[in-house]
């Protein structure tokens, strides 16, 4: 298939403009079914490189079907279980969704969700279940595990990643900035007047986001003259034995972390007061005007935004791994809540 065939060609030939044929190749709604079938017919004759939507529309003409009107997109989660991302205590998983799902549809496309780990089937065989199914684009959930070993047949899909993990990070990624968040975050604590601003968090999670909190926080903590030596705490499982501890020892007057879920249960459960004790700033704040301050993810717009990086993969027929990947950041904003001390 010859590789220097145009959209120009494709025009001429079929006596449409340019931007007819681009809208013709992405399915976009406002092109008429016969003006799409006469410039599917053109690439066909010309030897235009297809793209999956392309193929799987003229596959659909050659067998005298009605040409599908989306493509499905899968959304892959790798939770323990499979509705383990509907069920986890941050609402980030599932805001992501609906903002990826909202986005599919406006672009005529499917969202469907599947889980990597259904019936124990292995990576290969994964890969062999989408391809059948005739899914090419592939939105990778945040994977909670840092460690975690994905090899599906690459070349066979597009991908985009949301939210960072070492294991996925040869591919184009689409998050929150949490660089940024965390120096948001200390900025926003030095006005406060906090001095002793305290990082807890999962090792998994410090490691699955590269470390990014952690050297926010170091940085932060000299640059803005607040407590230096104070140790954070990074666990690999949450227990009250070793949050009680933290806070005796290192006397933090306020918690940074994802605190949604066990955290913040043993946090209260430490006798300290919610906020004339100990502030408390989430890191994953559910929404505008939540109780809880700290950093809002705008998890709906990441999912867009990763919907639309993998569309524009998908027209321009980009498959496997890329030579330059790109992660695209979105700043965290403040939400100033309830659980921190009045100014």
């Amino acid at each position: 298939m010859s590789h220097s065939v145009n959209m120009r060609e494709i025009a001429k030939l079929t006596g449409v403009s340019v931007a007819t044929v681009s809208k013709s190749l992405a399915n976009k709604r406002d092109i008429s079914p016969k003006t799409r079938e006469r410039v599917l017919a053109a690439c066909e004759q010309l030897g235009y490189k297809a793209n999956p939507l392309v193929a799987a529309l003229m596959r659909s003409r050659r067998l005298h079907s009605t040409p599908a009107s989306q493509l499905t997109l899968a959304y892959v989660t790798a939770f323990p279980t499979a509705d383990g991302w509907r069920r986890h205590p941050a609402p980030i998983f599932r805001q992501m969704f609906a903002g990826a799902e909202a986005r599919a549809h406006e672009r005529n496309y499917r969202l469907e969700h599947h889980w990597l780990f259904r019936e124990g089937m292995s990576n290969r065989r994964f890969s062999q279940v989408l391809e059948a199914r005739g899914i090419h684009g592939i939105l990778f959930a945040p994977l909670l595990d840092a460690d975690i070993s994905i090899e599906l047949n690459w070349p066979a899909f597009s991908v985009v990643v949301l939210g960072l993990t070492p294991s996925t990070q040869q591919f184009h990624r689409v998050a929150t900035d949490y660089y940024q968040s965390m120096l948001l975050v200390m900025e926003k604590c030095r006005q406060l007047g906090y001095r002793r601003p305290g990082l807890a968090a999962r090792l998994q999670t410090v490691k699955r986001l590269e470390y990014r909190w952690e050297a926010a926080h170091r940085l932060a903590q000299q640059t803005l003259g607040l407590a230096t030596k104070l140790k954070p705490l990074i666990v690999d499982e949450w227990s009250g034995q070793d949050v009680g501890r933290w806070l005796d020892e290192q006397k933090p007057d306020v918690v940074i972390g994802p605190v949604l879920g066990r955290l913040e249960e043993l946090v209260a459960t430490s006798g300290k007061r919610i906020p004339d004790d100990l502030g408390l700033i989430g890191l994953l704040v559910p929404r505008a005007g939540d109780r809880l301050t700290g950093i809002l993810q705008d998890g709906e717009i990441i999912g867009a935004t990763a919907v639309d990086q993998l569309i524009s993969q998908i027209e321009r027929n980009e498959t496997g791994i890329p030579a330059h990947p790109i992660t695209h950041t979105m700043l965290g904003r403040w939400n100033p809540g309830r659980t921190v001390k009045a100014v």
